[in-house]
C-alpha cells in the first residue's frame, strides 16, 4: 500500500494515513497502550487532542506508532525530561519557541493549550506563536526563551547568555533544557516532514478514548 499521498490532499495525518487500532501488530499494540496511558492521557489533561474517538492517533504519535523500536527509547527520553524538574511554564516556553521556528502546526496547537494550563499570559503565548520575544514571563521562562532561540536560530550560545543560564538553572537543569530543545527539534522535524496539521475544530473538540 502506498502510504504517501501524491494528490495534494492532506488529512489529519498529513502525508501518513492514520493507523486504525485493528491494523496494528503486537509491538505496535503494546506501544499504543503505552502512549494511551502516558501521552494521550497528558493531552486530555492539558486540553488538546492526541487521539480521535475511533482510537487512531494524530500528531507525531501516528508516525511513532509505525516504529516501536524507535518510539520506545524516545519515550524514555521524554519521560526522563519530564522528571527533570523543569517548571511547567519554562517547559512550555521552550516547546513553543522551538515549534514556532519550525512552524510545526500540531505542536503549536497542542502546546498552546499546555501553555495556558501552565499559566503563561495570553499575550506572551501569542508572541511565542508568532516567533517574537514574549513579554510578561517570569525571569526563568524569559531566559529559557532566549536560550532556545539562540540554539534553534543562531546555533550558538554566547558566553554572557551561557553564564546567565548556568547561574539561574545550574548545570544539570541546563542540560535538561538543552535536551528538551533537542526533543522538540525531533518532534518538529517529524511534523514538518510528514506535513502533520493541527486537528480541525471538529477533531480538536472531540473527546479522546
Amino acid at each position: 500500500m502506498n502510504e504517501h499521498p501524491t494528490d495534494g490532499t492532506s488529512g489529519p495525518g498529513g502525508r501518513l494515513p492514520l493507523l486504525p487500532p485493528d491494523a496494528l501488530d503486537e509491538a505496535q499494540r503494546a506501544l499504543r497502550d503505552r502512549l494511551q496511558a502516558t501521552r494521550v492521557h497528558s493531552a486530555e489533561e492539558a486540553g488538546y487532542t492526541a487521539a480521535l474517538p475511533d482510537g487512531r492517533f494524530i500528531g507525531p504519535f501516528n508516525a511513532l506508532l509505525r516504529t516501536p523500536h524507535i518510539a520506545r527509547p524516545l519515550l524514555e527520553w521524554a519521560q526522563a525530561l519530564t522528571r527533570a524538574g523543569v517548571p511547567a511554564d519554562v517547559r512550555e516556553v521552550v516547546v513553543l519557541t522551538v515549534a514556532a521556528h519550525w512552524r510545526a502546526d500540531y505542536a503549536l496547537y497542542a502546546h498552546t493549550a499546555a501553555a495556558e494550563k501552565a499559566g503563561l499570559p495570553g499575550p506572551a503565548i501569542a508572541s511565542l506563536l508568532r516567533g517574537e520575544a514574549p513579554r510578561g514571563l517570569r525571569p526563568d521562562a524569559d531566559l529559557a526563551h532566549r536560550l532556545a532561540t539562540a540554539l534553534v536560530r543562531d546555533h550558538c550560545v554566547p558566553d554572557d547568555l551561557y553564564d546567565e543560564a548556568t547561574a539561574a538553572f545550574g548545570t544539570n537543569t541546563l542540560i535538561a533544557l538543552v535536551n528538551l530543545i533537542g526533543q522538540y527539534l525531533t518532534t518538529s522535524a517529524l511534523l514538518a516532514c510528514f506535513q502533520v496539521p493541527a486537528p480541525s475544530p471538529d477533531h480538536a473538540e472531540a473527546p479522546t478514548t
